[in-house]
């Protein structure tokens, strides 16, 4: 239903930027993201990265693992979202780390060969990629 809505608001489906992918209220991982989010903001506004992500007592490590995945997938997705404008196919041709490392997209099912492609499709193909995860039961149950 999310991924129908987001082809509803945003067009086409192929687009890097998704929305949030959130928990739902009253949940366990809810309360795990609240808990992050406090946490972070208090340990790394004062510039302590090792008490930010520091597993809570009493909470499963694979739970907080899923909560930070998604918060963040999320961050990536803003951060992202902010300078697609200024990378397009025409102004960044190949994904590339300067001028040694060029970045080819694979995923071993759908495209099982590396492929070259712009920087915005690879990043495209990777956050379809982190998305189809996120959305899979099995790794990241979206409840406990």
């Amino acid at each position: 239903m999310l991924k129908a809505a987001a082809g509803a608001v945003f067009g086409q489906k192929n687009k890097t930027f998704r929305p949030k992918k959130n928990f739902a209220k009253g949940t366990k991982l809810y309360q795990l993201h609240k808990y992050a989010k406090a946490t972070i903001k208090a340990t790394l506004g004062a510039g302590n990265l090792h008490e930010a992500v520091l597993l809570p007592e009493g909470v499963d490590r694979n739970e907080w693992l899923a909560v930070n995945t998604v918060d963040f997938f999320n961050q990536i997705n803003l951060l992202y979202g902010s300078i697609t404008e200024f990378c397009t196919p025409e102004t960044c041709p190949v994904m590339a780390a300067g001028p040694q490392y060029e970045y080819h997209w694979a995923d071993g099912v759908n495209i099982k060969k590396p492929i070259q492609c712009s920087a915005p499709e690879y990043v495209d193909y990777l956050m379809s990629w982190v998305q189809q995860q996120l959305d899979n039961e099995d790794m990241f149950p979206s409840e406990i």
